[in-house]
């Protein structure tokens, strides 16, 4: 059988293919693009020639892959295969940043929290989520410029505002908004997500991200995860009293703790080990060791609250209490060291410089100070004029203030005996010590949410000045946190059921046994379609960059069709 001769007028069309079925996967599992359609509010007029939702869903799909500038998404989409992203080939000169702007100004009219809901139970549904366990945290997303002219705090379906506030960035100088997000213990998949305005504080958003949870739960007997901002009598009584559960970390500035802390100076307690684990810094460092025991004394509402002993956090408290008293000494002694250019000349002046260098360095409580006055004898002349045999001097006696500092022994003994203590509060009386903090050392993975939310997909820098559309690209951001988080879970489950025991997704072919979804896309980015066209635009052949056998190996474990691969 002789091959037909091509026509001589063919070209080359080359696209990539690249992840963008496996993100058109998840995104069809979690039936987005039709909860697009479902929730965004009807346009007047006639409807567009490229919907809402499709540039939405390119949006997001350019947002996990390349994570380029709104203006450069048109580009990037028109090297790209444009029937995995959910368009007509017709429709990409339809794409552009104006038409992105628009859809996200669309999406901030829409009724996100109805649309958050169905999404997440679709989530929770499509991928079996268990959603006993939970964890909270915040971060900031920091701005630059005025942002005025936002609506008026009175508006209705305002956008958050963008202001001053408590920032996370260490950057008090700019303006923010308040992201709250939610995660499971079940793959850390994020569950929630709420942005508020930027003053607002940590915890006033707990009882409406509890409330949010216990809706889509549908009870609330579920364990709440969250750092100290929830340990308010006002939060901690909303969940109680709905019967649901807490654990968190109890601030040092609950009177229990320094009840507590008083009572071990004087008190043999019954610790007990309760968690052991390798020395995270060095291979041949001693284990970290933590013990625990329940506090004799219950919080003032009835909680319990529940004491550890960490070997790691002793060592450092230490160090830190060394380092806190070798600068407090190297600074007193600085202020009366020779050639001083202002000695003090009240013992008021002394004192009051003395405790400013205590404070800061929180060495208060470990330093004694005592000023001395002392009185010096010179002899100035009376008069002007050079001195000769016959000036008349007179006696001056001039008085100055020193610091002396000591340690206060028995304050250090005291200190040194809480040294590596840190309490957690509940209100759940079936967990056990062991499982309270195993529980709560899961915290850290909601933090690591955060940090890739600014490192891996570059939310910041934030060139939008609409703050209707900042609002909505930062939800579409917890999109894109989902979907990561989803696609991580999902290929280390099937890994583990298929026994898969790693896969060759770093360079050079070394294995990861918990892949990440960077390393999974890697597998497949790059890969093209290539056909020959003729002047009228008639496929004459189609064929495939050769898909990498752990790309093979991805895609069936995840059961994405092959097919846009050029196999069967």
């Amino acid at each position: 059988m002789t091959t037909p001769l091509l026509p001589a007028d063919l070209h080359l069309e080359s696209l990539e293919v690249g992840a963008t079925p496996l993100v058109r996967h998840f995104l069809e599992r979690l039936h987005l693009p039709a909860l697009f359609e479902q929730h965004l509010p009807p346009l007047p007029g006639r409807a567009p020639a490229l919907p809402t939702s499709v540039t939405l869903t390119v949006l997001l799909s350019n947002l996990l892959l390349a994570r380029q500038p709104l203006y450069a998404l048109p580009a990037w989409a028109a090297r790209r295969v444009p029937e995995h992203l959910g368009l007509q080939a017709d429709q990409l000169a339809l794409l552009n940043d104006d038409r992105i702007g628009r859809a996200l100004d669309h999406l901030q009219r829409a009724d996100r929290a109805s649309l958050l809901t169905t999404l997440v139970l679709h989530a929770v549904r499509a991928f079996d989520i268990d959603l006993e366990e939970l964890h909270q945290d915040t971060t900031t997303v920091t701005f630059s410029g005025d942002y005025a002219g936002q609506p008026p705090a009175d508006q209705a379906s305002r956008p958050p505002h963008i202001t001053f506030g408590y920032n996370k960035d260490h950057r008090p100088d700019l303006k923010q908004l308040l992201y709250s997000i939610t995660i499971t213990a079940d793959g850390a998949v994020p569950v929630h997500c709420k942005i508020y305005d930027g003053n607002t504080t940590d915890d006033q958003v707990h009882q409406d991200t509890w409330a949010f949870l216990r809706q889509i739960i549908g009870h609330s007997d579920f364990l709440y995860v969250a750092d100290s901002k929830l340990c308010t009598r006002e939060n901690l009584t909303y969940i109680a009293a709905q019967h649901g559960r807490f654990l968190t970390v109890m601030p040092r500035t609950r009177a229990e703790d320094g009840w507590f802390r008083d009572y071990l100076q004087s008190h043999p307690l019954q610790w007990q080990e309760v968690h052991r684990e390798p020395n995270p810094r060095r291979r041949d460092g001693p284990d970290v060791v933590y013990h625990a025991v329940e506090s004799p004394q219950r919080s003032s509402e009835g909680y319990r609250v529940l004491w550890y002993r960490s070997s790691q956090k002793e060592e450092q408290d230490r160090q830190s209490r060394q380092q806190r008293l070798q600068r407090a000494h190297a600074r007193l002694e600085g202020l009366q060291a020779p050639g001083r250019r202002r000695p003090f000349h009240t013992a008021r002046q002394a004192r009051e410089a003395a405790e400013r260098i205590l404070a800061d360095e929180q060495v208060e409580h470990l330093l004694r100070i005592q000023v001395d006055r002392e009185v010096a004898e010179e002899y100035r002349q009376v008069g002007p004029g050079r001195p000769g045999p016959e000036t008349e001097y007179r006696r001056v006696e001039k008085v100055r203030y020193r610091i002396r500092f000591e340690e206060d022994g028995e304050a250090l003994v005291r200190e040194a005996r809480c040294d590596g203590l840190f309490p957690l509060l509940t209100n759940d009386k079936q967990l056990s010590l062991e499982e309270a903090l195993g529980k709560y050392k899961y915290q850290p993975f909601v933090e690591k949410r955060h940090e890739q939310l600014k490192s891996v997909f570059g939310v910041t820098p934030v060139w939008l000045k609409n703050t209707g559309r900042v609002a909505s690209l930062l939800w579409l951001y917890y999109v894109v946190e989902l979907l990561q988080a989803l696609l991580e879970r999902e290929v280390r489950r099937q890994m583990e059921q298929h026994e898969v025991r790693s896969l060759a997704l770093y360079p050079e072919g070394r294995a990861s046994v918990g892949p990440t979804a960077a390393l999974v896309f890697n597998a497949l980015e790059g890969l093209r379609r290539h056909r020959l066209l003729d002047e009228q635009g008639q496929e004459w052949r189609r064929f495939h960059d050769e898909l990498p056998a752990v790309g093979q190996e991805v895609l069936r474990l995840l059961g994405v069709a092959a097919t846009p691969y050029g196999l069967a």
